[in-house]
Order: structure tokens, then C-alpha cells, then sequence
């Protein structure tokens, strides 16, 4: 071979050389060694906080097997990790979850980071080892290191040297719960404050819209209470726990937000589904009592019943599942494919039913749960779709909370409707029943007087049957015996004698007027018409005074009680006695008029007519006059107009 050609030989052979001295010391260097530079997170460079999803690996490993002696040789995935920061497989949560990231400090002073590796998560450890030789230097940092002088449980101190570049471990378990947020980040030391407070300013107008809301179903519950206090309706104490579960639940989810406290992980993992169940559990109750399903719907009564019954197990199941094992998929199933598709059936069958009756108050209540069970499918569209309704990045309406909400206002809304329905509904009711029973009352009252009314006057024409038949006819034996002494004794005369005859008659016709009062069947305005004219007639005949009556053509069919009877007649009989005894009068005129319910009496003659002299003088025989009419709700009156006329008004 030539000069030349070894030359060129050279010249060509020299690239692959370099190459493959390239290539060999490229896989003889160790792995940790290899990582790119862009895979290494510089902690001086931090400020506030750094998410580190794109500079970290995961391994996951079965729960409880993560130790110090296998982390670093085990199958770290550097896919990106950003698809898990909303809601990652059931797997994940049932594993020991292994984060693997490099850290490097191109500072001269030593700097410390806050870790945080997910929003919510527990069994945190923290391991650490040099990048030349990971498997032969890794070590657990102890807590007294990682959780110095920490006032957030959600992060973990390290400390990284100067100059230093060194691998962490993060071994921990996710909570049990499927809002876990796995976004891993780097904080600046100081700043955990500003950082929780930035991340919770993302749902302030969230926030503000959940306690808005709890304050509402808040003052239900002392609505509810007041309701109860007043009515003592037992199913508005089954709406007040409704209304304060759900008002508990919806305040606990946004005041406990981020936090990283025992009660906080428990009331994701538990607490929250268990206050739930117990609202619905209520709420199914407030239902049967509010509606009275037992009486007026048997069917969706016992229906209620059952889903109480059965949910009241499916939730002792979840509970004994919870604090018996670790397997997340098991209870995540109970939840959600079991129970609240159980509740999303309880609301479909109650809605189908009360459709179909033409109740006012079933439909409130079912347009209520329509509103929630639509926007209940909304809130878990947007959860499990990951489905953002707004183009706007965080936006309160790409929020599930915010639709879950609107539909529990609208619930609210309903029912409030439906309650203001029911009790006008009531009101009518017990005006109605209240006015029943006062008709009852007055019947009963009624058929009462009438009773007594009827024995009264069965008394009455008993008491005038026996003075007809006793004593009228010894009245009238005295005045014949009294007439036929006088016809024997004609030329002797005895005043004695004529007194007794006047006596008798008087006393006759005083006891054929008491008669005539008392008997039941006089009881009318006909009857007392035909008797004041019938006595007038008599009363004035063989006398001097001549006496005209004039009555109605038409005579009303008005009942008049005895004692209106008796003071009318006896008023009237007193006028006709003054016209003949002081009158002076030759005519005398009585007019009977009804009008507006009224009787009147006109009683009026031509004589010298009544003055002050002789109202002083007769005063006793008028006042007797106005004292009767008084006592009748009448009137009595005396006018001088040509005529003397007394005026007697009674009410019929």
C-alpha cells in the first residue's frame, strides 16, 4: 500500500473512531449519570414555585413494598406525567407510588425547597442519593428533617448543598379519594402561604358562590326548625337535617380545600359520602311525611320505604368495606357505580310516578329533583369527560360544584314553592274545617233552641189549654152568676155588685189575651193583625167613638214570637184605652203597615189631643207604651198633626 493510500485510510478512519469512543463511553457511564441536562432541576433558579411533572419519573410498586434497598433500581417511567393531575386509574391509588426527580444547587450557599408531590396524600417518605452512584448512597432523609418548623403538612423540607446534584425518592400513598390532584412541585422556602393562597384564588369566586348557597340551605334549617316549633310537623325536622347535611357538605368541601390535615383526608375519603347518604336518607323522609304518602299514594310510600331501608345497608356496607381494607377500586365502585346510581334511580322512579298524578305539591317537588338529577349529570359530564362548557380558562362554569349547586337552588326554589302551596292549601283547609265545624255548632245550637223553643211551646199551649179550660170557665161562671144576681135583683141595685160583673169581664178578656199569647200556633203576623183588629172593633162598639182598621191587602208570612205578640197588643190596647178614657175624641183610626221588615202601627183620633199637662198626667200608661216597644227593639212615638196619632215600630 502506498504512502499516499495509508493516509487516506487514516483520514477515513479516524470519524469512526471518535464515534465509537463516543458511543462506549456513553454506555458505560451509569444511568443517573445519563440523565439530560434538561431533566435536572436547578433549586437556585426556583422562584415561588416550579412545577416539576416534566422532570420527574414515576414507578409504582404494590402497596407497602417500597423500601429503601429496591427504590433505585426499580422501572421508573419518564412518560408525562401531566395526564394524571386530574384524576389518574384506581391503580395508582392502591399502590406505593415512587417519584423520582434530580436536583442540583449551582449556588455557594445551601438552599432549601418545599416538596410537594400531590394535593392530597399520606405515607409520605423521602429518600436520598448521589447521581454518580444512586443504588450504593441512597438513604431515607428523616422527618425531623423534612418536616422541620413545617405549619403545612402538604410538603416536605430539602436541603440541597452547594454545588450539589443529587436523585430523590418520594415514596408515598394517595388519599383514597377521586379528586386527588397528582402535579408535583417545587417550592420556594417561605412561600407556602402564598402558594396555597394562589392556588385557592383560582376557586375564590367558587368559594364564594358554595357558602352563598350553604348560607341558604343554613337559614332552611332554622326555617325548618321554626316551622317544626310552631306546627310540630314532624317532617320538617327530616328537611332540616336534609338541608344541614347538604349545607355541611358543600361549606367542608371549599373551607377545607387544600387542606392537609387527618380530618380533612377523612372527610374526602369517608365523611363527605357518608353526610350525603344521610341527607338522601332524609330527605326520603321528608318526602312520605310532606306529601302524606301513606295515605294518598300506598305504592310510592312503601317504594320510599324499601330505598331507605336498602340504603341504610348499602351504606353500613361501604363503612365496613372503608375500615376493613385498603383497596380503593372496591370502595370507588360502592360509591359510584352502586349507591349514587342508586340515588340517581330513587329520583328517575319518583319522577316517573308523581308525573303521571295531578297533585300540585307531588309536581313541586318532582320538578325539585328533576332540576338536581339534570344538573347533577352535568356536574359528572364535566368531571368524567373533562369537559370544559367555557372557552375561558377557570372559569366558575367549567366548575362540576358550581352546576351541582345551581341544582340544589333550583331544589330549594321548588320546594319553597311547593311549601308556600301547601300551606295556602292548609289555610283553606282549616278555614274550611273551621267553618264546618262552626255550621256544626250552630246546628247543634240551632237544633238545640228549636228543642227547647218546641218544649216551650208545648208548656205554652199546655198552660193555656188548662186556663181555658179551668180557669176560663170559672171566669165565665162568675160573670153569669154575677148577670143573673142582677136580672134577680132588678130594683135593688148593689155597686158591689156591678164591680164584680166588671171585674169578671175584665178579667176575662185580660185572660182570653193571655191565652191567646201563649198558644204556638198565634205565632204569626196574620194572627196578630186579625186579633188587634178583631179587639178594636169590640173594644169600641156600643160606644160613642166610631173606630176604623185598616190593614195590608197583603199580609206577610212572618213568624212573631208570644212575648213580641203580647207587648204589641197590650201597647196598642193601652192607646185605645186613653183614647176612650181621655180623648174626647168621635173617631178613632188604627193603620197596620210592613214595610223593610217593619211593622208599624198608627193609632190616631180626633180628640183634644196630648200636651205637657197631660203627659205629666198619663205619663205612667205612655212610659208603660215605650217601655214595652223598647223591650222589643221597637220604637214608640207620638205626633200632633191634626191628629193625635201614636206611632208603634217593631222589627219582624
Amino acid at each position: 500500500m502506498t504512502r499516499k493510500t495509508n493516509m487516506l485510510f487514516r483520514l477515513a478512519s479516524a470519524p469512526a473512531i471518535i464515534i465509537l469512543t463516543i458511543l462506549f463511553a456513553f454506555i458505560s457511564t451509569p444511568a443517573a449519570a445519563q440523565a439530560p441536562d434538561s431533566m435536572v432541576v436547578d433549586v437556585s433558579k426556583i422562584r415561588f414555585y416550579e412545577q416539576i411533572n416534566d422532570q420527574s419519573w414515576l414507578a409504582c410498586l404494590p402497596k407497602g413494598t417500597a423500601k429503601a434497598d429496591n427504590i433505585a433500581s426499580l422501572p421508573f417511567r419518564s412518560e408525562n406525567l401531566l395526564k394524571y393531575v386530574w384524576g389518574f386509574p384506581d391503580t395508582l391509588i392502591e399502590k406505593d407510588n415512587v417519584l423520582k426527580f434530580i436536583l442540583y444547587n449551582s449556588a455557594d450557599t445551601a438552599i432549601e425547597v418545599l416538596f410537594s408531590p400531590a394535593i392530597y396524600f399520606s405515607r409520605i417518605t423521602i429518600y436520598k442519593a448521589s447521581d454518580e452512584s444512586p443504588n450504593a448512597t441512597i438513604q431515607e432523609v428523616p422527618e425531623s428533617i423534612t418536616r422541620k418548623n413545617l405549619s403545612y403538612d402538604g410538603v416536605r423540607r430539602l436541603i440541597v448543598q452547594p454545588k450539589e446534584r443529587a436523585v430523590y425518592y418520594c415514596s408515598f400513598n394517595f388519599v383514597r379519594t377521586n379528586i386527588n390532584s397528582f402535579l408535583p412541585r417545587l417550592i420556594e422556602n417561605g412561600y407556602i402561604p402564598q402558594w396555597i393562597s394562589t392556588i385557592r384564588d383560582k376557586e375564590r369566586v367558587l368559594d364564594i358562590f358554595t357558602y352563598v348557597v350553604s348560607g341558604l340551605l343554613l337559614l332552611m334549617v332554622f326555617y325548618s326548625l321554626a316551622v317544626y316549633l310552631q306546627s310540630r310537623n314532624k317532617e320538617f325536622i327530616f328537611y332540616s337535617v336534609y338541608t344541614f347535611c347538604t349545607a355541611t357538605l358543600l361549606f367542608l368541601k371549599s373551607y377545607l380545600n387544600l387542606s392537609a390535615t387527618f380530618f380533612n383526608y377523612f372527610y374526602e375519603e369517608y365523611l363527605d359520602f357518608m353526610i350525603m347518604s344521610g341527607s338522601v336518607f332524609s330527605y326520603l323522609f321528608f318526602v312520605r311525611r310532606f306529601v302524606n304518602t301513606r295515605q294518598k299514594y300506598p305504592a310510592l310510600d312503601t317504594f320510599l320505604r324499601v330505598a331507605d331501608w336498602i340504603l341504610l345497608g348499602l351504606c353500613a356496607v361501604y363503612s365496613i368495606m372503608y375500615f376493613t381494607t385498603e383497596e380503593y377500586h372496591l370502595l370507588n365502585i360502592m360509591e359510584n357505580q352502586v349507591i349514587k346510581i342508586f340515588f340517581f334511580l330513587i329520583g328517575i322512579v319518583f319522577i316517573l310516578y308523581s308525573i303521571k298524578r295531578k297533585d300540585p305539591l307531588l309536581n313541586y317537588l318532582v320538578a325539585g329533583n328533576f332540576a338536581l338529577i339534570i344538573f347533577s349529570i352535568l356536574s359528572l359530564a364535566i368531571i368524567q369527560l373533562k369537559w370544559d362548557p367555557s372557552p375561558v380558562k377557570g372559569s366558575i362554569f367549567n366548575r362540576a360544584l358550581f352546576y351541582y349547586e345551581i341544582g340544589l337552588v333550583l331544589e330549594l326554589g321548588f320546594f319553597l314553592s311547593g311549601l308556600a302551596y301547601k300551606n295556602r292549601r292548609d289555610i283553606i283547609d282549616r278555614v274550611k274545617e273551621r267553618e264546618r265545624l262552626k255550621l256544626e255548632n250552630e246546628r247543634k245550637e240551632f237544633e238545640k233552641q228549636v228543642a227547647v223553643m218546641a218544649a216551650q211551646q208545648q208548656e205554652r199551649d199546655r198552660i193555656s189549654a188548662d186556663m181555658h179550660d179551668e180557669l176560663g170557665s170559672g171566669m165565665t161562671a162568675i160573670r153569669l152568676m154575677s148577670e143573673i144576681m142582677k136580672n134577680k135583683m132588678k130594683d135593688q141595685t148593689y155597686p158591689e155588685l156591678e164591680k164584680i160583673s166588671s171585674s169578671a169581664n175584665d178579667l176575662l178578656s185580660k185572660m182570653n189575651t193571655i191565652i191567646w199569647t201563649m198558644k204556638s200556633s198565634n205565632d204569626t203576623l196574620e194572627s196578630l193583625v186579625a186579633y188587634i183588629r178583631a179587639h178594636a172593633t169590640e173594644y169600641f162598639d156600643s160606644t160613642p167613638i166610631s173606630c176604623t182598621v185598616q190593614v195590608p191587602a197583603v199580609i206577610p208570612q212572618v213568624d212573631v214570637s208570644g212575648e213580641k205578640r203580647r207587648n204589641i197588643f197590650l201597647s196598642v190596647k193601652e192607646a185605645l184605652n186613653n183614647i176612650m178614657k181621655h180623648s174626647q175624641a168621635s173617631k178613632a183610626c188604627i193603620e197596620i203597615i210592613t214595610r223593610d221588615s217593619k211593622l208599624v202601627i198608627k193609632v190616631s183620633d180626633n180628640g183634644i189631643g196630648i200636651n205637657e199637662e197631660q203627659l205629666r198626667r198619663f205619663g205612667n200608661g205612655l212610659s208603660n207604651m215605650r217601655r214595652r216597644m223598647e223591650s222589643i227593639e221597637g220604637s214608640f212615638r207620638i205626633e200632633n198633626d191634626g191628629m193625635c196619632t201614636l206611632i208603634f215600630e217593631a222589627p219582624i
